[in-house]
């Protein structure tokens, strides 16, 4: 069994697309998820399953949350290891607490093209600093996010791919949380 974090894009967001962490969790256990654990209420899930591939478990989860809830909700997913390796690619160097806070994690749906990445490059040394390592797009934010002009960025629509968005602390919990057995 595949250990999986499942990142579920605008759940409980602004008093949308609302779901209960304990009816999502007893959604995924019934279709054969196991060890399903949540961390807050923003679609944050660590759950085992069978290793059919992260295209195969997102649909499945996707149409879950289609069927039981009502709407739509694109889903995200990294293996454990794959989670761990985005942990270790942090191209940036934190030295205090308060840069912690100001780093997220966008995890994309899929690879950026070369023209996609060039798109980019004018926001890679702004105020804030963006970076694409493999699948996933890290920016520090020189201030609260949003305040940041870069916040005001169609980001999605540049690279071509959905993203969803985690701050530094909800990437290291979720890891911290697949590595327990």
């Amino acid at each position: 069994m595949e250990k999986y974090i499942a990142l579920i894009r605008g759940i409980n967001v602004g008093g949308n697309k609302i779901i209960k962490m304990q009816d999502l969790r007893t959604m995924l256990q019934s279709l054969g998820f196991q060890n399903v654990k949540t961390y807050i209420q923003s679609g944050n899930v660590v759950l085992g399953g069978p290793d059919s591939g992260d295209e195969a478990i997102g649909e499945a989860i996707e149409q879950g949350i289609r069927d039981t809830f009502g709407f739509d909700a694109s889903v995200v997913i990294r293996t454990a290891q794959e989670l761990e390796a985005a942990i270790a690619n942090n191209p940036f160097e934190l030295t205090g607490a308060e840069e912690f806070k100001r780093l997220y994690v966008s995890f994309l749906s899929g690879e950026l093209t070369d023209e996609a990445r060039e798109r980019l490059r004018p926001y890679e040394d702004g105020e804030d600093k963006l970076r694409i390592v493999g699948k996933e797009m890290y920016i520090l934010y020189k201030t609260k996010v949003s305040d940041s002009p870069l916040f005001k960025v169609p980001l999605e629509k540049i690279m071509g791919v959905s993203a969803t968005s985690r701050n530094w602390n909800t990437v290291n919990k979720l890891a911290a949380m697949a590595r327990e057995e």
